[in-house]
This record gives C-alpha cells, structure tokens and sequence, in this order.
C-alpha cells in the first residue's frame, strides 16, 4: 500500500523531544529525532552510510549528531562534517537523507516527501493542542498495529461508541422524545461526520466534568477528517436550551502517523472547559481516553486487520452501514491525492 508523501505527518509532541536521539519508524523509513543546541527539532535518516549503524545509537553534539560505532559526525541537514580517522578526509557518500521538521501549536511535524516542496504554511491548524485561556489538555500516545486508515475509519465512523466505550456513552436505554442527527459533508479535502443527540441521558464522562450538567440534553460529535491523515474532534454535552459556550465541551486532536504497512503511530490530545485547575481530574481523563483507545479501540481494529493482511478495505467488498459513509468519502480523498502524487 502506497503513502502520500509531500505532505506533513506528525512524528512527536514538542514536549517529548529532549537532546537525547530518538528512533521512530515512519512511512517504512528509519528516521532520528533529536533537538539540537540551539533548541531546534531535527531528523536525519536512521542510518549511518558507513556500517549502516542507527545514528539514534550516537550522541548529540551542538546541532551535529555523531555516529556511535566509528564516530563519524553528521549535521542538521545530513552532512558528514567529520571523520576522526585517517587523514580526516571526508569520504564520498558521507551524508544522510535530511527531513525538513517544523514545530507548531506543540507538535512536531515531519515532511516525509521532496524536500524541496515542503511549505510550513501548508501545515494544518489544530490550535486545540495548544493551551489556551479557558483551557487545558492532556497528551498520549499509543502504538496501534494496524494500517492508519483504519485507525481514520474507527474514529470518523462514531457509531461503534455505544458498543466499545460505555464510560464515554450514556446508560440505558434512550428516554421518550431521543432524537438522532447524521450529516456528512465534504469541503474540498475536508471531510466532516456529524452526529447530534437529543434528549440524550448525560454520559459519565460529562457528568464528570459538569457539575452542573442536566440529566438529560444534547450531546454533539463533529469529526473532521483531513489528509492524509488529521482528525479533529468537536464534542460536548449541553443543556436542551442552553448555549454550546454554556456547556461542558470536550475537544480532542488525532494524529495518525503510519509507522509500517502493518503499524501506525497514534498522537491524541484532548482538552476540556471545565474544571481547569483539577490535576487528578486531567490523570482521571488521561486514563480512561487511554483505556478507550487501549484496551477498547485498539484491540478491534487491530483483530479487523488480522482478517485483512495486505488488503485494502474496499478491495475487499465490505458491507455498508450508514456511519461508514464518512470513512468511505476520507479513503477515496486521500486515494485520489496519492495517485495525482505519483503523476505529477
């Protein structure tokens, strides 16, 4: 299965990043992380050209990374700069493939293609990670092994959340007068799934953060997709007649890098309006959306793709359901970039 390459994938959150070299695999390539001297997020290819050592394996120096098994020494665009053998001669080939790296909004963000066309101010806005006046967040990180459209199709297709996540839908059967709500839209590139309940039982989760929430309102959940792979979440629960502002509004960003045909790297942050200053009520929610992905998401989608080695999902002539039109409408988009990717 092929990736869209010229086009930027997340490979960290900032805060993770320290002078300590970090392996990460994305797209099949070996790649480096580390932060230089002067404070800047760099990535270098995995691998020295001389015995094909991980550089990860070496040490930071300036902005320089030196090879741990012959010492050779690279620089932040992937120049050999030193050779502590010989006569010191610089040997032909000495270079690593450089990857431009951009931090923004508390990510790191790689660009995986043609160096040459990579533009930061293409990079998506997702300022929720951020935080705000008004706001605070909490990060994770999981390693899901499964191909990263169907971790896409899990979190765009939020019809599974009553049968997979009972701490984040409500108990019961719906009250008299439940009413449910399903649009699909697509702007350009940009696809959203949105879904509205009303007269909805308030679920633990937003009765956790409300203290005030009403036993029965409306609850939203907006996802929007955009290549290749960035997903957003509006959610929130309020009053029958209250404002969106007024209620309890749980937004989260997913960033789905692929690691492997077979493995992706799954960034998630999550921020809240209520109860800001309430750090056992952050590790609270830290756990129990990491439990959901975990021990809830991550195991299925992981069995699905058991089932399908190698296939692609539409190859193999799935039956539809109506909350599978979203991920459906997500795949063909990021199909068609690739393919004008490779003709271009």
């Amino acid at each position: 299965m092929k990736f869209l390459r010229n086009t930027w994938y997340c490979a960290g959150w900032s805060h993770d990043l320290v002078d300590t070299p970090l392996a990460i695999t994305l797209l099949n390539e070996p790649v480096v992380l580390y932060r230089g001297e002067d404070g800047t997020a760099i990535a270098l290819e995995d691998r020295c050209p001389h015995r094909f050592a991980p550089l990860s394996k070496g040490k930071v120096q300036g902005n320089n990374i030196a090879c741990g098994y012959h010492g050779l020494v690279f620089d932040a665009k992937g120049n050999g700069t030193h050779n502590p053998h010989g006569n010191g001669a610089i040997p032909k080939g000495c270079s690593v493939k450089y990857y431009p790296v951009v931090e923004a909004q508390g990510v790191i963000w790689i660009w995986m293609g043609e160096a040459s066309q990579a533009d930061p101010e293409s990079i998506i806005d997702i300022g929720e990670c951020d935080k705000r006046e008004g706001w605070t967040s909490v990060h994770g990180y999981l390693n899901v092994k499964c191909h990263y459209e169907l971790v896409a199709d899990n979190l765009l297709d939020l019809s599974h959340v009553p049968y997979l996540h009972s701490f984040l839908s409500s108990d019961g059967e719906p009250p008299a007068g439940f009413k449910e709500e399903r649009k699909v839209e697509i702007d350009g590139n940009t696809v959203w799934s949105m879904h509205w309940n009303y007269n909805c039982p308030v679920s633990p989760l937003f009765s956790l953060l409300w203290d005030e929430a009403p036993a029965i309102g409306t609850l939203r959940a907006h996802m929007c997709w955009q290549p290749p792979s960035v997903l957003y979440l509006d959610t929130g629960f309020s009053a029958e007649n209250g404002t969106i502002e007024d209620g309890a509004c749980f937004p989260g960003i997913h960033l789905i890098t692929p690691e492997t045909e077979n493995s992706s790297h799954y960034f998630y942050a999550v921020a809240r309006n209520k109860k800001l200053d309430d750090a056992g009520l952050s590790e609270g929610i830290r756990i129990q959306i990491n439990n959901a992905f975990e021990f809830e998401d991550e195991p299925m989608v992981e069995a699905c793709h058991e089932r399908m080695p190698g296939t692609d999902l539409i190859a193999l002539k799935p039956v539809y359901l109506p909350g599978d039109v979203a991920g459906m409408r997500a795949r063909r988009k990021l199909q068609e970039l690739i393919q004008a990717e490779e003709e271009a």
